[in-house]
């Protein structure tokens, strides 16, 4: 990576409290994304995927226990209410998986769009603007005057890039955007994506379960298990190589692979209960080739070769989770 990176996420833990126990959501999770790169996030539902995106924007009630998140060289990790402002929608925009959950049933999708315009680039003729972000994610103008109801959901995701590609992100955090939609539907979203990057000189961060969508959108991926982030590297380095059992298995699944009995390869087991710390690596009790010190102790991150790292006893015994260095490279 050249530069210093515009996102920096290191060894942040994150924590959900209620009255009657901890979740902990986020253990020592390490990312970064340098300016104009995309980048995957993978992993099965309750991973820690969303928890990761709405840190970074602060828009989780968690406790930030440990670790630090910057963006832009900026330290955001603990900011107040009044110090997001400065971050959200710029440099940082997100878009959701779904848009009715996020547009207003009651508002104009014009009226929306224009609210975006007017917060973050006072002083632009709004009408004109409005009309050139409709065109930019290829939906006819007359969309403005549409209440979100009217429109199809893959017409409602356009609205929602709309709206923050209005901010001139220079990171946008897609969450899931392809959720839900018809595989047509998906591919046009992606290339508005890969055509909307190239446009604007911005970076993403692509969340998906789904790796066939990384794999076409993104120079790297990371694989989050249980709130970790256990193997990550070049797109062609994961897809060629997986490392991480869990990685294997999902490589598995994505591809409908059949075992010896002619039935679909499964991850066998359940995801642990993240109300309790694990001392070690959290795939062990689903895992074929576990080890007696896989129990014990979380690997620290091994590098197998160029921009492509694992944390796995399989490859050695890298450091202590404890003792994880920047990026969650070793020290």
């Amino acid at each position: 990576m050249n530069g210093p990176p515009l996102l920096d996420i290191v060894d942040v833990s994150l924590s959900y409290r209620t009255r009657r126990r901890v979740v902990h959501a986020l253990q020592a999770v390490n990312l970064s994304i340098a300016e104009g790169e995309a980048v995957g996030l993978v992993g099965e539902s309750g991973s820690g995927k969303s928890t990761v995106a709405r840190a970074v924007l602060g828009l989780t009630p968690a406790h930030i226990e440990s670790g630090s998140i910057r963006v832009a060289g900026r330290d955001v990790t603990h900011l107040t209410e009044d110090g997001w402002v400065g971050v959200r929608g710029q440099p940082i925009a997100i878009v959701f998986q779904d848009p009715l959950s996020y547009l207003n049933p009651v508002m104009r999708v014009g009226r929306q769009i224009a609210e975006s315009v007017e917060l973050h680039t006072p002083g632009l003729p709004v009408d004109a603007r409005v009309r050139e972000l409709l065109e930019q994610v290829k939906l006819p103008v007359t969309c403005a005057v549409s209440y979100p109801h009217e429109l199809s959901g893959g017409m409602r995701q356009r609205v929602l890039l709309a709206i923050a590609i209005a901010c001139r992100p220079k990171l946008l955090i897609a969450d899931e955007p392809t959720t839900a939609l018809d595989v047509t539907t998906q591919a046009e979203i992606l290339t508005l994506l890969k055509d909307l990057r190239a446009q604007l000189n911005m970076a993403m961060l692509l969340i998906s379960h789904d790796l066939g969508i990384v794999a076409s959108a993104c120079d790297r991926i990371y694989v989050m298990y249980a709130g970790r982030t256990i193997e990550w590297g070049r797109t062609a380095s994961i897809f060629e190589a997986p490392a991480h059992p869990y990685t294997v298995g999902l490589m598995h699944a994505a591809q409908a692979d059949r075992d010896r009995n002619g039935r679909f390869v499964t991850i066998a087991g359940e995801p642990p209960n993240l109300t309790g710390l694990q001392a070690g690596c959290p795939f062990v009790a689903r895992c074929s080739r576990a080890m007696p010190q896989c129990t014990e102790l979380m690997p620290g991150p091994v590098a197998l070769q160029l921009e492509h790292a694992v944390r796995c006893w399989l490859y050695g015994a890298g450091q202590s989770a404890a003792a994880t260095g920047r990026n969650g490279a070793p020290s």
